[in-house]
């Protein structure tokens, strides 16, 4: 279990994340330079602290191996969002995505700390059982984005359908290449995450339930059709990018049903 102090420290990147979200949000309205150096000076303190946070716990643990329990596995999964969203904005930025990232950032750190305070498993185990939680968490990760991407797409859409501006959101184009990649990249990983799961609960006879593997084969259908959307003009654009918000939505749910289910599956 997180001790007090390392509960503090999460507390703090979780208070710079909200702060760099919501300087983010400002520039939709005043886009200064003054503004997006404090959201971008939050965001790297944010990442900072949440890297203290699990320097700090790997020094309780006596043990430096990622993803180990509850506490890890989210913040690890905040801390992949954030660098990504980081390295996005400082190559070609995407003003809005910040604050589309942000929430899901934010929300991931606080269920750190929730879950994290009555460990329920733990995530270390035989190698297969790694790759599994590993690409399992990651692809949902890469998912994060896609939906980030696709709800960006949609609102771009939309005011430009009634002649506003939507500069700040960026081109319609750019955003449905982010959205194909990050889907292509969760898809291979959620794919690999299946298998393994799969041949897992087979080998040890695992318990499990229908509706938990109808939701992640529900959440692998969704991406599909997404991946495939290029060769299918029925299916591209905004319909695409709904699918890859729908598709996150299933996702965190399954992980929900993971997390609260008997059996820890």
């Amino acid at each position: 279990m997180p001790t007090q102090g390392q509960i503090v420290l999460l507390l703090i990147s979780i208070a710079f994340f909200a702060v760099g979200g919501l300087f983010s949000f400002a520039r939709q309205w005043r886009n200064t330079n003054r503004i997006r150096l404090a959201g971008k000076s939050c965001m790297y303190l944010g990442v900072t602290t949440a890297v203290a946070v699990l320097i700090r716990h790997s020094f309780t643990r006596s043990n430096w191996i990622p993803i180990d329990d509850n506490f890890d596995a989210l913040i690890w999964l905040a801390l992949l969002l954030a660098i990504f969203v980081a390295y996005v904005q400082r190559t070609r930025p995407l003003p809005a995505l910040d604050w589309f990232i942000t929430p899901v950032v934010v929300g991931l750190l606080i269920c750190a700390g929730v879950f994290g305070r009555t460990e329920y498993r733990s995530y270390l185990g035989p190698v297969w059982t790694y790759v599994h939680r590993l690409t399992s968490y990651t692809g949902a990760a890469a998912f994060a984005v896609a939906a980030a991407s696709g709800a960006m797409y949609v609102l771009a859409a939309r005011k430009l359908r009634t002649k506003q501006s939507a500069v700040f959101l960026g081109s319609l184009e750019r955003l449905e290449r982010l959205t194909m990649t990050a889907v292509t990249l969760g898809f291979a990983l959620l794919t690999v995450g299946i298998i393994t799961g799969a041949i897992e609960m087979i080998y040890k006879h695992l318990p499990t339930s229908p509706w938990k593997v109808a939701l992640a084969g529900s959440v692998w259908v969704v991406y599909a059709v997404v991946l495939h959307a290029p060769i299918n003009p029925v299916f591209r654009g905004r319909r695409a990018a709904v699918l890859s918000v729908v598709g996150f939505v299933l996702m965190i749910g399954t992980l929900i049903a993971v997390q609260f289910g008997s059996g820890g599956r």
